[in-house]
C-alpha cells in the first residue's frame, strides 16, 4: 500500500505540473488584436430638410501602433407611415382605422469618406478634429395629407389602396344601429323623416321608448331594404366628411430617418466606431 500511494502521488504531481505549463503556455499564446481607432462625434442638427446635408463634428485618435488612414459615415434608411381614417356620423360607436408602421427600407450603406490628415491634430484636445457635413436625397422628404378640405379619390387609392374605401364603406355598415343610420342620413340631408323607417319599444326601466328597426317573424331588427338601398348610393367621401370642421377625415403621413455611424480605419483596416445618431428628414 505504501508503495502504492507513492505511486499515486507522483502521479498526480506529473498532471499538475503539466496542467500549470499548459495553461501558462495558452496564457502567453493570448494575442490582443491591434487596437482600434477611438472616435466621438456630434451632429450640427438631429432633423434636417430631405435633400440637405447633416453637418458634424468629430474627434478621434488611436493608442495603437498603426497610423489613421480614413473616416467613414454610413447610415440605414427607415420609412415610418400612418394612417387613420374616421366616420365621424356614428352615435352608438367610434369607428375609425389606424395603421402605424415602420420598416427599414435600406440597410446600412457608405454614404462619404474622410480621408485623414495629421493637420487636424489638436493640441488642447489631445486628438484629432475637424468638422464635415454628410449627404441626405430630396427623394425622403414627408408626405402629408391631413384632414384636407377637398376630397381627392386618386390620394385615398394611391396612399390606402384600391380596395380601402368599399372595404371601409362594408365593414362600417355591418356595425351600424338605427340610431347610426339616423345620424348619417339626417346629417348628409338623405332623408327628410327618418322616423317612418322606425319603430319604438318602451323600456321598462328608464320609461321611455328604444328606437329601432321594425322587427321581422322571428323578432330580429334587421335593416330595411331601403336603408340599404339609399346607404349604397353614399359615395366614400360622404362617410367621411365632418360637417363639425367641413374637413375630411382622413390623415396620412410618411417620413424617414437614416441611423448614421462614423466608422475611423487604421491602415490595417482595423475600424473604431461612434455611437450612432438618428436624424430625421422632413
Amino acid at each position: 500500500m505504501k508503495n502504492f500511494r507513492n505511486i499515486t502521488v507522483v502521479f498526480l504531481s506529473v498532471l499538475l505540473i503539466t496542467a500549470c505549463d499548459k495553461n501558462d503556455t495558452l496564457d502567453g499564446a493570448v494575442i490582443v488584436g491591434n487596437m482600434a481607432p477611438h472616435v466621438y462625434w456630434e451632429l450640427g442638427s438631429s432633423t434636417v430638410t430631405a435633400g440637405s446635408n447633416v453637418p458634424f463634428t468629430v474627434q478621434y485618435y488611436t493608442t495603437g501602433t498603426e497610423e489613421i488612414n480614413k473616416l467613414e459615415v454610413w447610415y440605414n434608411l427607415t420609412e415610418e407611415e400612418s394612417k387613420t381614417v374616421t366616420c365621424p356620423w356614428t352615435k352608438t360607436f367610434t369607428y375609425n382605422f389606424v395603421s402605424t408602421k415602420s420598416i427599414e427600407k435600406r440597410i446600412a450603406q457608405k454614404i462619404s469618406e474622410y480621408t485623414h490628415n495629421e493637420s487636424y491634430w489638436n493640441d488642447s484636445l489631445h486628438a484629432y478634429s475637424f468638422s464635415a457635413e454628410f449627404p441626405t436625397s430630396n427623394t425622403l422628404a414627408t408626405t402629408t395629407w391631413i384632414k384636407p378640405s377637398s376630397f381627392d379619390a386618386e390620394k385615398m387609392k394611391k396612399y390606402f389602396g384600391n380596395d380601402f374605401m368599399q372595404h371601409f364603406k362594408d365593414s362600417l355598415f355591418g356595425l351600424m344601429k338605427a340610431t347610426d343610420f339616423q345620424k348619417m342620413y339626417l346629417g348628409l340631408n338623405l332623408v327628410d323623416n327618418f322616423k317612418v323607417y322606425l319603430d319604438s319599444t318602451k323600456n321598462e326601466n328608464s320609461g321611455g321608448w328604444d328606437y329601432h328597426f321594425p322587427k321581422d317573424a322571428q323578432g330580429n331588427t334587421p335593416v330595411p331594404q331601403a336603408i340599404i338601398d339609399i346607404y349604397n348610393t353614399i359615395p366614400f367621401a360622404d362617410l367621411i366628411y365632418n360637417s363639425s370642421t367641413t374637413n375630411y377625415d382622413v390623415e396620412y403621413s410618411r417620413s424617414y430617418k437614416v441611423n448614421a455611424i462614423l466608422k475611423a480605419f487604421d491602415k490595417k483596416g482595423t475600424i473604431g466606431l461612434a455611437l450612432s445618431k438618428e436624424v430625421s428628414l422632413n
